[in-house]
């Protein structure tokens, strides 16, 4: 098996060796395990890299099982990390990826140009904002995108829970109350 890299803030996660083809829920649900294993042993949250080059084609079974599943584990916080991407997906890899997100309700990043895959309705414009923004609050968001702060939260919740931002409390609110500043990973 391909080595796990460690770079100053990611880990990047291999999911298969060149040529292989994934295709069951058991195997889904063992690589599932090893990401989980190798985040504990990681250390404080990097920015993890799930790198899918040399995977041929995946089963929707082995993608629901290891990334549907890794992902819900995100949403409810027993899985931290910094950020997520995907990176080295071929065309049918990532379509098996965006039909489980979209079943799901779930979405991710591809790293290499960053687009979002799965349920991606109204996620595309708020992603791409944030990524010109950089750095900011809710308030800033919702009026670049004319939208009010609630939806902006809303939107702004699900980019957190999918690991494409990353969210930390913001010094001295204005008008009391939490108040927290967004960032890419």
């Amino acid at each position: 098996m391909r080595s796990m890299k460690a770079k100053k803030y990611a880990l990047t996660f291999p999911v298969s060796e060149p040529g292989t083809f994934l295709s069951t829920r058991g195997e889904g649900a063992h690589k599932r395990s090893a990401l989980q294993a190798a985040l504990r042993s990681a250390g404080p949250a990097p920015v993890l890299e799930i790198d899918f080059t040399g995977t041929e084609a995946m089963t929707h079974s082995f993608v629901d099982e290891f990334l549907g599943k890794f992902y819900v584990s995100l949403a409810v916080g027993d899985v931290q990390v910094a950020g997520v991407i995907l990176i080295g997906l071929i065309k049918e890899t990532r379509e098996s990826v965006a039909v489980c997100l979209e079943r799901r309700k779930q979405f991710a990043v591809q790293g290499e140009d960053h687009t979002l895959l799965g349920d991606t309705n109204v996620i595309p414009d708020t992603y791409a904002r944030a990524r010109k923004l950089g750095a900011f609050r809710a308030q800033e968001l919702a009026e670049a995108l004319g939208i009010s702060v609630t939806n902006a939260n809303n939107r702004l919740k699900r980019l957190v829970q999918a690991g494409v931002l990353s969210r930390d409390r913001a010094p001295g609110p204005e008008r009391g109350g939490k108040e927290f500043l967004y960032t890419l990973p």
